[in-house]
């Protein structure tokens, strides 16, 4: 299934539900229950499968978005997905989350707190980023949330203008990528130079 999805499991929170999210910005108008799996849809296009008591299959470490799925956890949710007749995801191997530089930063026009930031992610061209960090400068290494990536909290990030300024990402603190100690931290997650621009954050840890 060539489409941008997130996976969710969080035991605590929401039981022993693995979550798969293909839009998290549409709520379904029709839901099928076959077995441990339910199949959310709206307007007939799928947004959503929620696969039920899934440690009886594998065993699952995550309090959250799982940024990354590793293959065998990918083959052991497709045999599932296969055998309801569902469509079967594409191996994402990045998470969408890019360690970043911020190349420049000015004062929106339109705004006290809002900056206009163009970052380094790493690709052909610079992001054009509207952010209201209060640690955001010029020459910050950071972590970059790319358009469409899905966020911890659920929160897909959809390129748009604030303000009317195109904005085509999202700049992150920790508390908004769920790293543990940053629960009361804002600003920013500020990052050292040993950090390469472009990598995958998730993928460093």
């Amino acid at each position: 299934m060539n489409m941008k999805y997130a996976i969710y499991y969080n035991y605590k929170t929401i039981g022993d539900v693995l979550l798969i999210i293909f839009d998290s910005n549409l709520k379904p108008d029709k839901v099928i229950k076959e077995e441990d799996v339910v199949s959310l849809y709206r307007e007939n296009n799928l947004i959503g499968i929620n696969i039920f008591n899934i440690s009886e299959i594998i065993k699952i470490k995550a309090d959250g978005l799982i940024p990354v799925l590793n293959e065998k956890m990918l083959l052991v949710i497709n045999d599932i997905l296969k055998n309801h007749n569902l469509p079967i995801l594409d191996y994402q191997k990045e998470s969408g989350f890019k360690v970043a530089k911020i190349l420049t930063c000015e004062e929106h026009p339109d705004s006290e707190h809002l900056h206009v930031l163009t970052v380094d992610v790493g690709e052909e061209k610079p992001l054009d980023i509207v952010c209201g960090a209060i640690n955001a400068r010029a020459g910050l290494l950071c972590v970059c949330a790319t358009p469409f990536t899905f966020m911890p909290n659920g929160q897909q990030i959809i390129p748009s203008k604030l303000l009317g300024i195109q904005s085509n990402g999202m700049l992150c603190s920790g508390r908004e990528l769920n790293l543990p100690g940053y629960e009361n931290t804002h600003g920013l997650l500020e990052l050292d130079e040993n950090y390469k621009v472009g990598s995958d954050f998730f993928k460093l840890m």
